[in-house]
């Protein structure tokens, strides 16, 4: 993983959680800081299960995938197709078709397949602020342990990382206005054969 300089402060974000030190600069190369080292080498496992946890509105990415040759086709499954590299998760083919992952590879019976996926973002600009906070409190829970030895401080961090990273799903969740899948009824009714628009932003009232 290639460290952008604004990743730094996430790093400097989580040593300050844990009350210590703090990297002095981010134009030092990597491997004169020990402390650096530490953080580069934990801070991808710690970005990618954030990632993972939630259907993140900055990190959806959409590609039409390359078929490859399938020569021991599975039941309902007779195309295979590679995964974009980029894709850390997937999230649904267009469509809804049903699909299984085997390695790195995609086996559907969809042709063509589009894939709607969740992508490593690496770009600390990418990040929202909450997301970014969590990350922090995730580095500092990894921390804890790697450089203190502290598994109650790293009990500690968890917590704060899990309640942060509910709060950054929930504000990514607010952001969106998706369109809602018609009910029975309403197919049978107006012969609609495929979304309406969702509900608008709820409104507070004193």
């Amino acid at each position: 993983m290639a460290v952008d300089p604004s990743t730094v402060g996430v790093f400097n974000q989580a040593l300050a959680f844990l009350g210590g030190e703090q990297l002095s600069s981010v134009e030092a190369p990597w491997e004169k800081s020990a402390l650096g080292i530490l953080c580069v080498n934990n801070f991808p496992a710690v970005l990618d299960l954030a990632l993972e946890a939630h259907d993140w509105s900055f990190a959806r990415g959409r590609e039409d995938l390359a078929e490859k040759p399938e020569t021991r086709p599975r039941r309902g499954y007779g195309r295979r197709y590679a995964l974009p590299g980029e894709c850390l998760r997937p999230v649904e083919l267009t469509g809804g078709r049903p699909y299984v992952l085997e390695g790195n590879d995609l086996l559907t019976d969809a042709a063509p397949a589009e894939l709607h996926f969740i992508r490593r973002v690496e770009d600390p600009r990418a990040w929202p602020p909450s997301f970014r906070t969590a990350l922090a409190w995730g580095l500092a829970a990894v921390l804890a342990t790697a450089k203190m030895n502290d598994p109650q401080k790293q009990q500690v961090c968890f917590q704060h990382y899990n309640l942060a990273l509910s709060e950054a799903m929930a504000r990514d969740n607010n952001m969106q206005q998706p369109a809602e899948e018609p009910t029975d009824w309403e197919r049978a009714r107006f012969g609609w054969p495929g979304l309406r628009p969702g509900p608008g932003p709820a409104i507070l009232k004193s």
